[in-house]
This record gives C-alpha cells, sequence and structure tokens, in this order.
C-alpha cells in the first residue's frame, strides 16, 4: 500500500526522519506492506516542494544540511502552508514544527487544514496538543482519521501508547518526571563543576536547545510537557502559562554545591496531580534526595514516575536519547496509522 507523506517542518527531527524511512524502506514494504513516500516538504528556510512520485529524500537531506534550498528537489510550492495542505495530495500529514505558547498558532492550522481534507495526521508538536486536544481529537474521530502524538513528550519513549492503549481503564492519580533533556544536561553539568554558561553552549553545539532558548532555559517546555500528560492523560483542561513554573537560568554554582553538600541533587521537576475534581501542574528546580527515583536521571535521560489506582508505581526511564528517538516516534505513528490505530 502506497502512503503519500507530507512533511511539515524538516529541521532536526523531520531530517531524521527522513533518514529513518531511507534505512527502512525495505524493511517498512516486506514486513508491513507499506510504500511510504514522501510526496512533500514544507519549511520557513529552505523553501517548499513537491513531487507526486516522491521527493529524492537523499538530495534533499544533503541541500538541507548545507543550508541550501530544496527548489530542484520537485516543483516549488507557494502562498500559505495551511492552504497548501488543504489541497495537497498526500495521506498523511506529519507537522513539526517549532513550540509555541499561545493557543493561536500555525501548528493549529496545519493540523486542522488535514484533518478537514481527508489526511491523518502525526505530530511531535506539543503546542497544538495542549492547547486544542479535545477538539482535534473529536474532529479526527469524525474523520476516521489518524491522530497521533507519540513524540510530543519524552521523545520516542512510548507515553501515550502505555497509558491510552496497553493500560486501559487505569487512573493516573498524579506524576513527576524530567522531560526536559536541555535543561538536565546542563544541571549535570553544574554539577561536575562547569558553569551555567558552560552548559548552554554545550547544550547548543549538541542542537538539543530549543529554536527560542527560553523554551528550555526558562522552564516553558517542561510545563507544556506536565500540562499536555495532564490534559490527556488525566482529563485536565490546562493552559502552560497559567501554571506555576520556575526554569534553571537562576539557578547559582552555590546553590548547586550546598544541595550537593546535603546529598541532594538538583532536577528541573514536572509535577501533575488530582485536587479533588480538577487537575493541577507545576514546574520547579528543587533539591531531590539520592534515593528519589528521579536523582540518578543524568545528562540528557529524561524520566516519568506514575502513580496509579492500579498499579501503584511506574517509572518510565529514557537513557541518553538522540533525535533518532524522536524520528521513531513520528515512524512508530505512522505505522500504528497504517495498521487501523488511528489514535492512542
Amino acid at each position: 500500500m502506497r502512503c503519500r507523506i507530507l512533511l511539515v517542518g524538516f529541521g532536526n527531527v523531520g531530517r531524521e526522519f527522513a533518514r529513518l524511512v531511507l534505512e527502512r524502506r525495505s524493511e517498512l514494504a516486506k514486513v508491513h506492506g507499506l510504500d511510504a513516500a514522501v510526496v512533500g516538504i514544507i519549511t520557513g528556510r529552505h523553501g517548499s516542494v513537491e513531487r507526486a512520485r516522491g521527493i529524492d529524500l537523499r538530495k534533499a537531506l544533503r541541500l538541507a544540511d548545507a543550508g541550501a534550498s530544496l527548489e530542484s528537489c520537485g516543483r516549488g510550492v507557494h502562498g500559505r502552508s495551511a492552504e497548501y495542505i488543504r489541497r495537497a495530495r498526500a495521506d498523511v500529514v506529519i507537522e513539526i514544527t517549532p513550540l509555541r505558547i499561545a493557543p493561536r498558532q500555525i501548528g493549529v492550522d496545519h493540523i486542522v487544514a488535514a484533518l478537514s481534507s481527508g489526511k491523518h495526521v502525526i505530530t511531535a508538536n506539543k503546542g497544538p496538543v495542549v492547547y486544542h486536544y479535545r477538539r482535534l481529537k473529536e474532529m479526527a474521530r469524525t474523520q476516521g482519521l489518524g491522530f497521533r502524538y507519540e513524540g510530543t513528550v519524552m521523545d520516542g519513549a512510548p507515553v501515550f501508547n502505555l497509558f491510552q492503549e496497553t493500560l486501559r481503564g487505569i487512573r493516573i492519580l498524579s506524576f513527576e518526571g524530567i522531560l526536559n533533556s536541555t535543561t538536565n544536561l546542563i544541571l549535570s553539568m553544574m554539577e561536575g563543576g562547569r558553569t551555567y554558561e558552560d552548559g548552554v553552549k554545550s547544550a547548543r553545539a549538541m542542537g538539543l536547545l530549543e529554536t527560542d532558548p527560553a523554551m528550555d532555559l526558562e522552564g516553558w517546555d517542561a510545563t507544556v510537557k506536565a500540562c499536555l500528560l495532564a490534559n490527556v492523560l488525566m482529563g485536565g483542561r490546562l493552559r502552560p502559562e497559567r501554571v506555576p513554573r520556575e526554569g534553571i537560568a537562576s539557578l547559582t554554582p552555590e546553590r548547586t554545591e550546598a544541595a550537593r553538600s546535603a546529598r541532594k541533587r538538583m532536577k528541573l521537576i514536572a509535577r501533575g496531580w488530582r485536587d479533588g475534581r480538577s487537575v493541577k501542574a507545576s514546574v520547579s528546580l528543587e533539591a531531590v534526595a539520592l534515593d528519589h527515583p528521579l536523582a540518578s536521571v543524568d545528562g540528557t535521560s529524561s524520566s516519568l514516575v506514575v502513580r496509579t489506582d492500579m498499579l501503584r508505581e511506574l517509572q518510565i526511564i529514557e537513557r541518553q536519547p538522540t533525535l533518532r528517538q524522536t524520528a521513531y516516534a513520528l515512524y512508530s505513528d505512522l505505522l500504528a496509522i497504517h495498521e487501523g490505530r488511528l489514535s492512542p
């Protein structure tokens, strides 16, 4: 079965997904019966192109990695991206534009355009899901379309698949986690004697920082993820800008040393919990004891501890993820939709 894919965004994650499709093309066809072809790529900096027979991904990757235009990869696409998505001849739209903290954002326009024109949607963009989850889920359901978002939290670790598909009927009471790789890396470096500035520089060199560094350093990314988990898995109605939030920019070496002297470690902790009939969340910089389940989560690793009504406490740990993990989330969502599992 041929699946025509439109990539909306071709940054680090989009390119890694393209590499994964190239590497696994034979397996996709032989094992899963899926002929995956990227027929369009929309970007903000490298131009936008389409090619009905499928874009040469090796060429597109070579050009994008060099910072060049994709115009020689196909016919140029012009005008508003949402309008093009509506008329594009594609089966699946993968929306991976940068995170924004606002109810109105282009990512939502992209997803609505795709669903309203009969296209499945996969996204790793947290913004549209955290603000418009109920609306988008219902829109996909009434249209009989796929809407999946595993890559929005913890890269490719199966957070939503686990709790929405595997552990059906379970009730989440609370969670706490280290959900931002960038800040966790910087905290680990500072604990090792490096400065905050050194950590930021290293994170930037590794390609970890969001397009807007404040998304990571001021705690916005972790806050969006906390709200997303609370809204999707616990039925909350939280907005990131209304949640108590603390980043790591104010952390001093003295505070780090004080935590170490007290046999504790500094961690940026995202939380969600039930408070009567409401759901709440927070993100705060804390000194946690060494026996805390999140204390040993170092570097770019992330972890989520979930407390439930039936299985008590579960912990998911993702050790030192790379871009491949987030690309895998898109890949696994693609396979799920191909197999008829339209939503987690």
